[in-house]
């Protein structure tokens, strides 16, 4: 149940630069958390090592 709240209120912006997100992608940061970037810091959130879902 605690997971469902948690999805109602993900936030809806890149976790790199922190705008709204085009065409998001979704990524696993450090924290092992689910989290979108946007389409041109894709390649920024790949040298950090985030996995794509």
């Amino acid at each position: 149940m605690f997971e469902r709240l948690k999805r109602l209120f993900i936030p809806k912006q890149c976790a790199i630069c922190k705008m709204k997100p085009t065409q998001p992608q979704k990524y696993i940061n450090d924290q092992k958390e689910t989290v979108l970037v946007c389409r041109k810091c894709i390649s920024y959130a790949e040298r950090r090592a985030m996995r794509k879902m």
